[in-house]
């Protein structure tokens, strides 16, 4: 079997602990992998607006899969190969559940972040993550809008995905219970809880990675990837060669081929070296 195409998880994988940079061993790793022909393709449930900049930098990675497969992306043509979003009315429904209560929530759509604008006024009081502040609070590269609900769908805005971080814990019940009920949301982090990330109910990350590979003419079974995650679960036990990392949970690690070092340890370099170079 000649692996073709190498999919990487971002976090908990790809990137450094601090969950923005990819060590020097990594990254050599990765750029003598496309040096030998083969076509690296990140994963991840981030946005593509927030890739990690060394490896928005890389020109060289060509196609991205976002939102844990609610997009697929041709960065060279600025293309959106596949997609998979809640239409712009249940979007405004799910956003009008949790507006004007001073609740920060990431709101992804067209590749980007939309923020309430009041949240966004107060940032600095708000549970913004640590990996997301070089994004949210020093770049600023989030839009802020008056209403969310209303703009995503005046102007035909489907959502990519939402990230509710902090929420106070009289409303966690509620929150996961009325987007829930909405019918038209796949939870990505069960449960009611401080944090909630929810996409599309169709989510379906081989379908995203599918569109990829008919363009190139690749198969699931010329395909290896690395990840730790319940998102990757289903593509390790799909593709050729599925890789675990050694921080992900043990009945991933047990579906998977082989399990990789831990991501703070330059696992994805280890096998990179031992199954492409």
């Amino acid at each position: 079997m000649r692996i073709k195409v190498l999919l990487l998880d971002m976090d908990g994988t790809t990137l450094e602990p601090n969950q923005v940079t990819i060590s020097e061993k990594n990254r050599n790793a990765i750029a003598r992998a496309v040096e030998k022909g083969i076509h690296v393709i990140p994963c991840t449930g981030r946005v593509l607006d927030m890739y990690p900049p060394q490896l928005l930098a890389m020109e060289s990675i060509r196609y991205c899969v976002t939102g844990h497969g609610a997009r697929a992306v041709d960065r060279a043509e600025g293309r959106t190969i596949y997609a998979n979003l809640i239409s712009p009315a249940d979007t405004a429904r799910i956003c009008r559940i949790f507006e004007g209560q001073g609740i920060y929530a990431e709101i992804a759509a067209q590749n980007t972040i939309f923020l309430e604008k009041a949240v966004d006024d107060r940032l600095d009081e708000m549970p913004v993550p640590a990996h997301h502040v070089w994004y949210i609070r020093d770049e600023h590269c989030q839009l802020a809008v008056e209403s969310p609900s209303r703009y995503l769908f005046e102007h035909g805005i489907g959502l990519e995905k939402i990230n509710i971080y902090g929420i106070p814990e009289p409303l966690q019940q509620k929150l996961y219970d009325e987007i829930t009920a909405t019918g038209c949301v796949k939870h990505t982090r069960e449960g009611a809880g401080k944090d909630l990330e929810f996409a599309s109910r169709t989510l379906d990350k081989a379908a995203a990675v599918s569109a990829i590979l008919q363009e190139l003419g690749v198969t699931l079974e010329e395909c290896m990837i690395m990840g730790d995650s319940i998102s990757d679960y289903d593509m390790i036990c799909k593709v050729g060669l599925g890789i675990a990392m050694g921080n992900a949970p043990e009945w991933i690690r047990k579906a998977a081929k082989d399990v990789a070092p831990r991501y703070d340890e330059d696992g994805v370099a280890a096998m990179i070296e031992k199954y492409l170079l």
